[in-house]
């Protein structure tokens, strides 16, 4: 018995001593915005066809039957969801600082100037703005009923009879659900450069007291959701920071050289652990030290260096680890490669002007 916990003692304190490394990179959006930094965002138009609230709530069964209470929503529920999305929108936006925005009131008159026959995307680059973004909330249901649950309570007379009487709990269901969709117009050719719709379903039940005379506001669940597409629409239009954490290859074979090496990563100090397992992998050729200095050049930040030091492992030693590590930093550095030129604009091409688009605004907006 001594022997298994001693057996453990050592597994656990040599997983304790891992030092896990962390490899800072940009992560590129799905759409490259980086010719359009300067944007204008609409407000979020609201769902047009958003179903009239009933009178009273359904019942799902007869025991439920001829409950007044009214619905958690009202007839200006698709209006308050879209400005509750159009804030959540700017601010997540506007929080990134990767854009130069034009506010959604703003935006909104400068649209607003297309009925009077003034060209939109014109109206939009004299104020220096290179794309539009319209939010529409293009599909929005809800139901909402009603249910009883049947509860069976025993009782004993004076004769000592048991008896089971019937009572009844009520229950209450709510289900909404949304599409939320966003498009991206070019001011400088007036076509669609990016169109990307998120849909989400959130339900919510609860005890019935039958006190109430209106259920709680649905409009929580669109909120919910809204906040829910957030990190999503930001991933999609915004290079992202990522990290990437690998544990530094165990001392195997041991090498009395490298141990302060992995004494200092376990401290932070990443530059001097790094010049100490070169040091040691120039001299031994040390299969651990080589793998640990090329992931110390890669946390920060010289990934070139690193898979040099990669290809060089490779060319005296076949380890899986070592493989896995120099696939996973190409892609890595291919990713950042790909992000910070969208962070530095390089990475879009504008097209010559043209004018009379009008018609693509209208279609977007569902005019």
């Amino acid at each position: 018995m001594r022997k298994v916990l001693l057996i453990i003692a050592v597994v656990i304190l040599a997983v304790s001593c891992q030092t896990t490394i962390s490899v800072p990179y940009m992560r590129p959006s799905a759409v490259d915005m980086g010719a359009y930094r300067n944007l204008a965002i609409a407000s979020v138009i609201p769902y047009r066809h958003f179903q009239t609230p009933p009178m009273w709530v359904a019942s799902a069964d007869s025991h439920s039957f001829g409950f007044h209470i009214r619905p958690g929503y009202t007839a200006s529920t698709a209006v308050n969801v879209a400005s509750y999305a159009t804030g959540e929108l700017y601010s997540s936006l506007s929080s990134t600082g990767f854009f130069n925005l034009l506010p959604p009131s703003v935006t909104d008159s400068v649209l607003d100037l297309g009925r009077y026959g003034a060209d939109i995307s014109r109206e939009f680059r004299a104020r220096g703005y290179d794309a539009v973004l319209i939010p529409r909330i293009t599909s929005m249901t809800v139901n909402e009923s009603i249910y009883s649950v049947p509860d069976y309570e025993l009782w004993t007379d004076a004769d000592g009879y048991e008896h089971r009487k019937v009572v009844f709990d009520y229950y209450y269901k709510q289900v909404a659900a949304i599409e939320y969709t966003l498009t991206v117009i070019d001011t400088h050719t007036g076509s669609i450069i990016a169109r990307r719709a998120f849909s989400d379903t959130e339900e919510r039940e609860g005890s019935l007291d039958q006190a109430w005379s209106r259920l709680d506001d649905i409009s929580y669940l669109y909120r919910r959701m809204i906040r829910s597409f957030t990190s999503e629409i930001i991933r999609y239009f915004v290079p992202t920071h990522a990290v990437y954490d690998v544990t530094l290859m165990d001392n195997k074979p041991e090498n009395s050289h490298a141990e302060e090496g992995y004494e200092r990563a376990e401290n932070g100090d990443i530059i001097g652990s790094r010049d100490i397992f070169i040091s040691v992998w120039e001299e031994s050729h040390h299969l651990p030290s080589g793998y640990n200095a090329a992931l110390l050049y890669a946390a920060s930040g010289d990934f070139d260096s690193a898979l040099d030091l990669l290809d060089s492992v490779m060319a005296r030693y076949s380890d899986k680890d070592v493989r896995s590590l120099y696939r996973d930093l190409q892609t890595i550095r291919s990713r950042n490669t790909q992000a910070m030129s969208q962070v530095n604009g390089t990475g879009a091409f504008v097209y010559p002007e043209s004018s009379d688009s009008n018609s693509i605004y209208g279609f977007v907006m569902g005019l």
